[in-house]
């Protein structure tokens, strides 16, 4: 469905979002298809038969549904949002790994939630952003100590580009929304409404986080604008 939605003075992720939400992504998001192509790619390197592959802020599935159609019963699936809206569009991509107890929802807010142990892969793809910075740290900790050794946690994150490039980047970022299709007020009506909602760090910051927690080996295997995709690996 073609994102139309007008957003609300404060951002939700609601059920007129959940239902154009690929559209949403795939306009608003640079270089997009590469990405969701990369985090398959890269993450098929470090998954594990029988183990867990969890997905924080899942939305509807769209990260974790690849690795669902190609490893179906060899993984568990745990996969975590707080929206009801965003879940009830996820469940209809993994009905029959419901019914079999491989795939397990949690609807609520990943620091509230119990990550299962034996997790050889763990996404966060644009979801820790729109999370408490004071919990950001203790949410990293945590997906570090559930993973087995050898497991990875792929993050990806809009960022604050360096003072000096931001307003660029900024610009030619909403260059591509338009050129996507979105007016410039449709522009700032979701910039406005997104306030203290979407609290992005800066590409250091988040890199930081990654090795307080305990990873070793942080690289980041994409960038486009001011989002970057980073493997951390344990």
């Amino acid at each position: 469905m073609k994102d139309n939605v007008t957003p609300k003075a404060k951002w939700e992720f609601d059920s007129e979002v959940a239902k154009c939400f690929a559209d949403m992504l795939e306009r608003s998001i640079p270089d997009y298809k590469s990405m969701r192509s990369l985090v398959f790619e890269v993450g098929e390197k470090y998954i594990k038969p029988n183990s867990w592959l969890v997905d924080i802020g899942c939305s509807t599935g769209l990260a974790s549904e690849p690795f669902y159609l190609r490893h179906g019963k060899d993984l568990h699936y745990y996969l975590c949002d707080n929206s009801n809206d965003m879940l009830a569009e996820c469940a209809e991509k993994f009905k029959d790994g419901m019914r079999e107890n491989r795939v397990i929802f949690s609807n609520a807010d990943f620091w509230n939630t119990n990550m299962p142990e034996n997790t050889s892969l763990c996404l966060s793809i644009l979801s820790i952003q729109f999370m408490p910075t004071a919990y950001r740290q203790s949410m990293i900790n945590t997906i570090y100590d559930r993973l087995i050794d050898g497991g990875a946690f792929i993050f990806v994150e809009k960022i604050i580009a360096d003072e000096r490039m931001d307003d660029t980047l900024v610009d030619l970022y909403y260059q591509m929304k338009r050129a996507n299709g979105y007016t410039d007020e449709r522009i700032m009506e979701k910039r406005k409404s997104l306030e203290n909602v979407l609290s992005p760090l800066k590409a250091e910051w988040n890199e930081d986080m990654l090795h307080e927690a305990g990873f070793e080996k942080v690289d980041m295997f994409w960038r486009c604008l001011n989002f970057c995709g980073w493997v951390a690996v344990k």
